[in-house]
């Protein structure tokens, strides 16, 4: 289901977006109703993950859970346009930093025609590593034990990053393992800073508790 955007219509309702009348809209012109703005549950967490600072937008509710179903396993590439709506100053914030994505499955990639991650980086930024990879066919959300993801993540070309205001992002932080696999596979290029942006975390508390 590869659709592009209607003029004028919640992406993820349809609703018509000309009743919203609100200065947000003025200001934004975001392309979400305002009902379906106020089911992302905003989160706005800063964290410290092996010393690096984390940043958690959202909680991983399940609304946001069946919007994120519908881009990444149907294939509703349109909707990587809905989860930056609360926070517009992602684009002044990282401006300087360049992106590492956190990969999906090649597999998946080919045959949704796009990769999930880069297209929702390029909603506010265009400075993007590409360089990390699988090693082999791999689904974090199917493993037991899943530190595992330490022996499938790899990089290439790293001293892109050297001296760099680095930024790694993923959509979605359960057990932070896939996090902890990429600081390990950044920092012997000794970038100038690291910090890690999320969408959601389905129970942040956990992370608050340790």
């Amino acid at each position: 289901m590869y659709r592009t955007a209607p003029t004028r219509q919640c992406l993820i309702c349809h609703q018509e977006l000309n009743q919203e009348t609100n200065l947000f809209y003025y200001l934004y012109h975001p392309s979400l109703c305002q009902q379906c703005i106020q089911q992302f549950e905003v989160l706005d967490q800063k964290l410290i993950l092996q010393r690096h600072p984390l940043h958690v937008l959202y909680h991983y509710n399940d609304f946001f859970r069946k919007i994120l179903y519908q881009y990444k396993a149907l294939d509703d590439y349109v909707l990587k346009d809905a989860f930056f709506h609360s926070f517009p100053e992602l684009k002044r914030r990282y401006k300087d930093y360049i992106v590492v994505i956190i990969p999906s499955s090649q597999q998946d990639n080919i045959r949704r025609g796009f990769c999930p991650n880069e297209e929702l980086v390029k909603q506010f930024s265009h400075h993007i590593f590409t360089g990390l990879y699988k090693s082999k066919q791999y689904k974090q959300t199917k493993q037991k034990d899943r530190s595992k993801i330490k022996h499938v993540l790899k990089i290439k070309d790293g001293f892109l990053l050297h001296g760099k205001k680095v930024l790694i992002f993923d959509d979605v932080m359960t057990s932070s393992y896939t996090l902890q696999a990429a600081i390990g596979l950044v920092e012997p290029y000794h970038p100038q800073t690291i910090e890690l942006l999320i969408l959601a975390c389905p129970h942040i508390q956990s992370f608050l508790d340790k």
